[in-house]
């Protein structure tokens, strides 16, 4: 019966009930949507480093990272890249030599890491060949091709087809240089991509290094969401004198910045509920005070305080059962159609690339959050209804009855 009650009462008063409902799906749908839009910031800048830059998994020698020493590479690395090849849940591996240098250009000097790399398979690893904005991939017929960032084009007043110089140590201590000729130019929002490598083909660089076929990287792409940890147990298992990495290790400013956002959006979530608390309170509480008279006679007539107190609580939830489906209708659809289009902030490009941020932000959102924002919005306006319902039950029966 008060279940009933409850129902018809939050009808009596439509426009009341709709700023409710209204209310609700509102709230739900900025709390999923900010949700979505934030997490889309963080998902897409740690993919970009994954996909573009470090990949899932690298391994090294356990001393090449701590000063690139060119002396320290992988034993038997090229058989091992294809061993690693062949193992399930890897998409692609791909064997890189690295040298710091020097890059020269008439007017400029750099500091810069050289990739020496092998392009079929580094295009499947880290999908470079899909970067390239002038020139080729490689495909050019000339001695000692190289690829380099916008970035560090520009910093080097260089562009396609210009002659550069690579300057660096051998594996016999001596100084040595190459002439190499610019064969594309990329453009992407990894900082180090655009600014602080320059890839060769890897035979080149070997030769000038004088390390025959010898690697210094091996980087491992997986396949999406799949355990990174099983490939590395079973190589360690297999090499157990090399160091394996997980991106996790490699960047853990990833996982800092992981943590940091989700922290950031329990507080958002937080400021959306109180917001929407006090929206409930003030209009449930409108609706207890111009009921005044009615109440006063329910409770003349034998209804207690507590049977009143649970039909303000009930008519609340029922507001928020009726908001909560239209809200999170509307926050799925918003996030389908932008998870798939993106968001457009290209006229802050400038600015979002600056920090390796992309100019297209597709927001994201795991599936449980739809679960956890309805569970809290319901207990919102439950809290939300408290204070009105305390409201209700503490007017006397006979001052109720002969109010205006």
């Amino acid at each position: 019966m008060l279940l009933k009650v409850a129902w018809r009462n939050i009808w009596r008063s439509k426009s009341r009930s709709f700023v409710v409902i209204g209310s609700i799906a509102l709230g739900i749908w900025a709390i999923i949507f900010g949700t979505g839009f934030t997490n889309g910031f963080l998902v897409g800048y740690s993919a970009n480093m994954i996909e573009h830059d470090i990949s899932n998994i690298q391994i090294h020698s356990p001393e090449f990272k701590t000063d690139f020493d060119i002396h320290y590479f992988i034993p038997e690395g090229k058989e091992k890249v294809d061993e690693i090849g062949l193992w399930d849940g890897v998409v692609g591996v791909s064997a890189r030599s690295i040298s710091n240098g020097m890059i020269s250009s008439p007017q400029k000097a750099m500091g810069v890491q050289i990739r020496g790399i092998d392009p079929v398979s580094e295009a499947v690893v880290t999908e470079l060949d899909s970067m390239i904005i002038e020139g080729d991939y490689f495909k050019s017929e000339v001695r000692n091709p190289i690829v380099i960032g916008s970035k560090l084009a520009e910093s080097l007043k260089v562009k396609l087809r210009s002659k550069i110089v690579l300057t660096f140590n051998d594996a016999n201590g001596d100084v040595t240089a190459g002439a190499f000729r610019i064969v594309g130019i990329l453009h992407s929002s990894s900082i180090s991509i655009n600014e602080l490598f320059a890839f060769v083909k890897q035979e080149d660089l070997t030769k000038l290094l004088g390390i025959g076929d010898e690697v210094h990287e091996i980087a491992i792409l997986t396949e999406p969401h799949y355990d990174e940890n099983l490939i590395v147990n079973k190589y360690q298992k297999l090499h157990t004198q090399d160091k394996i990495e997980t991106w996790r290790e490699i960047a853990p400013e990833l996982v800092f910045m992981s943590e940091m956002y989700e922290s950031m959006l329990y507080v958002l979530m937080g400021i959306i509920m109180v917001a929407l608390v006090f929206g409930i309170v003030n209009t449930m509480l409108m609706a207890v005070l111009e009921r005044t008279k009615e109440l006063g006679v329910l409770m003349a007539i034998g209804m207690n305080k507590f049977r009143v107190f649970f039909m303000i609580l009930i008519e609340t939830i029922y507001l928020s059962l009726v908001g909560a489906p239209i809200g999170l209708l509307l926050a799925f659809l918003t996030m389908y159609y932008y998870s798939n289009t993106g968001v457009d902030l290209s006229n802050y490009s400038q600015g979002l690339e600056a920090f390796g941020y992309s100019s297209i932000l597709y927001p994201y959102i795991e599936n449980k959050v739809y679960l956890i924002v309805s569970i809290g919005v319901v207990f919102t306006a439950f809290v939300g209804a408290i204070y009105p319902a305390l409201k209700a039950i503490n007017l006397k029966p006979v001052e109720a009855i002969h109010s205006i």
